[in-house]
């Protein structure tokens, strides 16, 4: 008997789309599919975005003044105008403003702060990269030390430190002592990461799946993406701020962007979902996987950019790697609407 839902994928035939009727839901179509590449992408550095032209920096450069002294001064009336009613008043409002300051200077420290951690993880990778090509001892020694010291306040790595300082000064060879590095620092980190892109990736396709509306979907997609991103840089140690966090979300999206980003293509069902399982999925369903993918490829991304080491001992995570629990949990969800 022939499944009235399935998919041909041969490229000679053209068909209609099937039609929703009373057997059963929408079948997901290939020409509705994203095509997510599974390759791994090169590695990304914060220390090489392109600088921003004179023009836009003095124009926001001015308006942030300009908009500073209108603050200031507004500050100085309504704490000149507390005086004059009442005495009492005018140090309360005065005591605020102070403490508004204060509290201001420290976060203009942290950002400062959030931002140079940034580079120095991007500055660590091009160092480590260099020295591992050449098998230089002191720079790997040199760019060990810098990343025993990212790690040294995590009680969470305090066993792989001590690991590490039990071994390292009897390695002599700089690719293999920052080979070592990273199997006993970031290997964990890596496996704790691919977990965290996982469940991220499963969320989205459980909401995707349930969700009436598709500005919800697009609203929780984007907020789980920069949840993820966030939570990947605290990870493996970037604890970005407000503007850092900004400045590492538009490396993870030039990354996507260098590497291809998603594409449309007509073999994603082949790729992705395996043979036969496009047939058996409702578009629902499908579009929960997809933008499962979407998702996955934006943690890899953030890997490569946030990553204080380069990828030695072997391949970053790819999509592939992820696409086994996806499916696995359309398939549940389709056999649990089925009944």
């Amino acid at each position: 008997m022939t499944d009235p839902f399935a998919v041909d994928l041969s490229p000679k035939d053209e068909k209609k789309k099937p039609e929703q009727d009373e057997l059963g839901p929408l079948a997901f179509e290939v020409d509705q599919a994203i095509n997510v590449s599974t390759e791994i992408e090169p590695e990304a550095d914060l220390a090489t975005a392109p600088k921003r032209s004179f023009w836009p920096r003095l124009f926001w450069g001015s308006l942030t003044l300009l908009v500073t002294l209108g603050i200031g001064l507004a500050l100085e009336r309504l704490v000149r105008d507390l005086f004059s009613a009442y005495p009492a008043l005018g140090y309360v409002g005065l005591g605020l403003v102070a403490l508004m300051v204060v509290a201001l200077l420290a976060l203009i420290i942290r950002e400062f702060l959030g931002l140079r951690r940034l580079k120095t993880l991007a500055k660590l990778k091009h160092e480590a990269s260099a020295a591992h090509t050449g098998k230089n001892l002191p720079e790997a020694q040199k760019a060990v030390q810098q990343l025993r010291t990212i790690y040294e306040g995590n009680p969470a790595m305090a066993r792989q430190l001590a690991d590490f300082d039990r071994h390292a000064k009897d390695i002599l060879d700089g690719d293999q002592l920052l080979e070592f590095a990273e199997r006993t620092l970031l290997v964990p980190l890596d496996e704790k990461a691919k977990a965290i892109i996982a469940n991220s990736a499963q969320r989205i396709s459980l909401v995707t799946a349930v969700s009436p509306r598709a500005f919800f979907d697009i609203m929780f997609v984007l907020y789980e993406a920069a949840r993820l991103t966030r939570r990947i840089a605290q990870l493996y140690g970037a604890r970005p701020s407000f503007f850092g966090f900004i400045e590492m979300s538009k490396s993870v999206m030039a990354h996507l962007a260098l590497t291809g980003g998603i594409a449309l293509g007509d073999s994603v069902v082949q790729q992705l979902l395996g043979h036969g399982l496009a047939a058996r999925l409702s578009a629902k369903l499908g579009e929960g996987v997809i933008n499962g993918l979407m998702t996955v490829r934006v943690g890899i991304a953030a890997i490569a950019v946030i990553r204080p080491l380069p990828y030695m001992l072997k391949k970053g995570p790819a999509v592939s790697d992820f696409l086994p629990a996806l499916t696995k949990l359309a398939k549940e969800q389709d056999q649990t609407k089925g009944q």
